[in-house]
């Protein structure tokens, strides 16, 4: 029956675009409960769209062989990868329009640009025929996307490297914010003041530290930073 499926008739047809719908449905349901900027729908043309692709070449290749062989005397040099690489090519222009500058020097839209393209990969290999690669990847993407991301964030604030922000009353208080960062046993490696769009915003910072063997509690850092009467906010920048 697999053997049946790979070959090019309209059951394996069929069953393709209805894999490809299910796997794209199924990594973008759990974009779209996240309110992610491509959600349910974008997932699914996207992975139904590229398995369309490889079946179209598939399909050129068969007339050509066939019904369109008399329409043309020159030799004919087929190569179906070429409508997989023109897709992959256009999603990766699309992907990086997802991808943007946020606030704090912090970069926004990497997991959707990569979602979409690995979606991308699943249609063509669910157009392909190749069945057994669309569940693996469709299983291994859910899983990390959906259950990796709490366990990375409890990594990263384990790690002695941290980038805090922090805005204060006057730009006389940064000595001050510096030495308790000092006093917690952290090294600063970089401090960069933001730019104020507006002379009533208060200034803020960037800092890169890096924690001590003996202190590596993150929240330590910033309760001490937060009890300065000069510092109206501080947070942890996590990607």
């Amino acid at each position: 029956m697999i053997e049946y499926l790979r070959e090019f008739n309209f059951l394996s047809v069929f069953l393709r675009l209805l894999l490809a719908l299910v796997a794209g449905g199924i990594i973008g349901f759990g974009r779209a409960r996240k309110k992610e900027t491509a959600g349910l729908r974008t997932y699914i043309i996207t992975c139904v769209g590229s398995a369309l692709t490889a079946l179209i070449s598939f399909y050129e290749y068969q007339m050509l062989m066939g019904a369109w062989s008399g329409l043309t005397t020159a030799e004919l040099k087929f190569d179906g990868s070429r409508f997989s690489a023109a897709v992959l090519s256009g999603i990766g222009f699309l992907a990086a329009g997802a991808i943007m500058l946020i606030k704090h020097q912090q970069v926004s839209g990497l997991t959707t640009a990569i979602g979409l393209f690995v979606t991308s990969c699943i249609g063509i290999a669910a157009g392909m025929g190749f069945y057994e690669a669309v569940v693996v990847s469709v299983v291994v993407i859910v899983i990390v996307m959906e259950f990796m991301h709490t366990m990375e964030m409890t990594f990263k604030r384990k790690m002695r490297n941290m980038t805090i922000h922090v805005s204060f009353d006057d730009l006389e208080n940064l000595s001050l914010i510096t030495d308790t960062l000092s006093n917690e046993g952290a090294t600063i490696y970089e401090f960069e003041l933001e730019d104020r769009q507006n002379r009533e915003d208060m200034p803020s910072a960037i800092v890169w530290i890096k924690l001590s063997k003996e202190n590596k509690s993150h929240s330590s850092v910033l309760s001490s930073v937060a009890e300065l009467e000069c510092v109206s906010s501080v947070q942890e920048l996590v990607s």
